[in-house]
């Protein structure tokens, strides 16, 4: 390149070649607010518009264009935005390599090509210490088109064939085989330092760590949490109250309160794995993503679920037909509110401890903590709303349906039942009918009755060596001797 004719065009890649980040990425984490953008960004990638396209440019090839131009709709405070954020990241970023040697020929002509966003790179470009003669990049309205013709006709249609044909190509991606066959000096380079760092990654959304990471490619949220978890505790609870379709909105917005507090024993469970364990089974998507494990953030997300939940839990309370959520509704059951407010934070916070614990323990001793998970996640509700026979009879099937499972699996293939098992689990099943009963019905006289009183002392007699030997077998994960690591469903 230094040795090159005077006035040879030398074509450059911009993206991780020119500039060590993805431009269009670094726009799009640009957004503010940035929770709002982040949000914006998967409800893409979920909802997936660029597959509506028509036939020539429908799906990948428009997915980052169409990203670019709804994004700058929606958000488009953030050409302003661009502008100082350019200059910033464009003096970080610069491949300091490459300049040095395009700048040892000043003669040469010096040609950006790339499939990225003209409005995107021009002001990054500007602030490169290189003399950058021409611009070819794909436009913002006319995106997928340029896209989909590609890096070739774009640049041979702005150059003419016989420029392309005397230049030099420098590039990362093999993307430009067709660009790099026709110039006559093809050089295609990967710096190390280049880096394509995704959007928003640092930034928390709920459920995008276990839609990802945790259970990829499982339409967990929707099949578990909202099909599963969510429609039992509206069977259960909703199906009784006063105002059903209120209350059942009211338990949508804390079971999505809940799920973001549980998901943090998801993440947490991942982090303790890699740390400790000798083959921890973790997802491909795990290192991809695992900087957006934020154990901190999630509280605020489920803290704003909370309050419009618990206000429309109070307001199905109402037997009147004419219900009106106002200041003056909200002042006369102040009391009420702070109280169901306070007792599910409460809840929160209990779950948040017996995952830590959960995490942090030996395999075989998790198998009498998983049941408090999973009673959690159904009885947890009971704190603040109501049920009846039918719906703790359910809640209680659903926590012992997952828990069976989990301790065959735990224990079966390994080194067989402890000893008087069957004592145990006796009396955890009854502890946990008679909780169910009592959070069901509200009525805590079956719980604190002499007949109950008697039965718990006969089972735990039966059954007292085996909560010590598990007590004296417990010991922290970095301990453990577990011959196989196995991802888990809690």
């Amino acid at each position: 390149m230094e040795t090159a004719p005077d006035g040879t065009s030398i074509l450059v890649d911009f993206d991780e070649t020119l500039f060590l980040r993805n431009s269009t990425q670094e726009y799009l984490n640009s957004l503010q607010p940035r929770i709002l953008g982040s949000f914006f960004l998967v409800m893409l990638s979920l909802i997936k518009p660029w597959n509506w396209l028509p036939n020539n440019i429908k799906g990948d090839i428009s997915r980052d264009w169409l990203k670019v131009v709804l994004a700058t709709l929606f958000f488009p405070w953030t050409l302003i935005l661009w502008q100082f954020k350019a200059k910033k990241i464009a003096r970080l970023y610069g491949n300091k390599i490459l300049i040095e040697a395009i700048n040892n020929n000043p003669n040469s002509r010096v040609i950006i090509s790339s499939l990225g966003f003209d409005f995107i790179i021009r002001p990054l470009a500007k602030h490169l210490p290189v003399k950058i003669e021409q611009i070819i990049c794909c436009r913002f309205w006319q995106g997928g088109s340029d896209r989909y013709k590609g890096k070739l006709a774009m640049t041979t249609t702005a150059l003419g064939e016989d420029v392309v044909k005397d230049a030099i190509l420098i590039t990362d991606s093999n993307d430009d085989l067709p660009l790099l066959s026709r110039v006559s000096k093809p050089c295609l380079l990967v710096w190390p330092e280049a880096k394509n760092i995704h959007a928003m990654i640092d930034v928390y959304i709920p459920f995008f760590y276990l839609e990802k990471v945790k259970k990829p490619g499982q339409p967990y949220f929707m099949n578990e949490i909202l099909g599963n978890d969510l429609l039992f505790l509206i069977l259960a609870s909703s199906w009784i109250s006063f105002q059903p379709i209120i209350h059942a909105f009211s338990m949508t917005f804390m079971i999505l309160s809940f799920w973001c507090i549980y998901e943090t024993g998801y993440m947490e469970n991942d982090l303790v794995a890699e740390k400790f364990e000798k083959k921890p089974k973790l997802t491909d998507t795990y290192q991809r993503y695992k900087t957006r494990i934020n154990l901190w953030q999630p509280w605020i997300w489920s803290i704003i679920l909370t309050i419009p939940g618990i206000l429309l839990l109070e307001l199905s309370k109402e037997l009147t037909a004419n219900l009106t959520l106002n200041f003056e509704f909200v002042s006369s059951h102040a009391t009420s509110l702070l109280t169901d407010t306070l007792i599910w934070i409460s809840l929160l916070i209990f779950v948040r401890v017996v995952f830590w614990i959960y995490n942090h323990i030996d395999k075989k001793t998790r198998v009498w903590l998983y049941p408090v998970l999973q009673a959690c996640r159904c009885f947890g509700f009971l704190t603040v709303t109501v049920s009846n026979l039918v719906g703790t009879m359910i809640f209680t099937a659903h926590v012992i349906s997952r828990w069976v499972p989990y301790i065959i699996y735990r224990y079966a293939k390994v080194d067989g039942w402890p000893k008087n098992i069957a004592q145990l689990f006796r009396v955890l099943i009854f502890g946990l009918l008679l909780t169910a009963v009592t959070l069901g019905t509200q009525d805590t006289s079956i719980l604190i009755s002499w007949q109950t009183f008697t039965i718990f002392a006969y089972c735990g007699y039966r059954g007292r060596r085996l909560p010590l030997e598990i007590i004296r077998s417990a010991h922290p994960v970095w301990k453990d001797q577990w011959g196989t690591h196995n991802s888990e469903s809690k």
